[in-house]
């Protein structure tokens, strides 16, 4: 997962792109495009214009189903660490935004990230163990 500190780079160029200036931007989402022949991932705006980019060599002709899921997993993990960083706290865009990796054709794979000054979105990830969390806190509560 090195080279996705390429990716870390584009993304914090996405995102500055919307602090050099005083405007306030309202921007919905930042959309993700893969080419899967070069690992190249092109950070876009709402009005399609790439502000960021990156090639990721171990991206270079994913295939099926599971490079997918791990890819889509690998992107979650960075952009969860980077807003638990803060990075997207200082950003002139409107919130709520989101990050979205989307085909060739412009169409939504998976909603990647989503950011909103009051609200916090759980991933799958984190929820699967929930259950046995909250019973085994339980438990041992009611022992006490």
């Amino acid at each position: 997962m090195e080279n996705v500190n390429g990716l870390r780079t584009a993304i914090l160029q996405a995102v500055n792109h919307f602090t050099q200036d005083d405007d306030f931007m309202v921007v919905t989402d930042f959309h993700l495009h893969l080419d899967t022949d070069t690992g190249e991932v092109a950070i876009a705006d709402d009005t399609e214009m790439t502000v960021a980019s990156a090639v990721v060599e171990e991206w270079v002709d994913l295939d099926g189903d599971d490079d997918m899921e791990t890819l889509v997993r690998e992107l979650k993990t960075l952009l969860s660490e980077m807003s638990a960083e803060g990075v997207f706290e200082q950003v002139s865009v409107s919130k709520p935004f989101s990050f979205v990796l989307e085909d060739d054709n412009q169409e939504t794979i998976e909603e990647l990230f989503y950011v909103d000054e009051d609200l916090i979105v759980l991933s799958d990830d984190l929820l699967k163990d929930m259950d046995k969390d909250l019973d085994d806190f339980f438990e041992k509560l009611m022992k006490e």
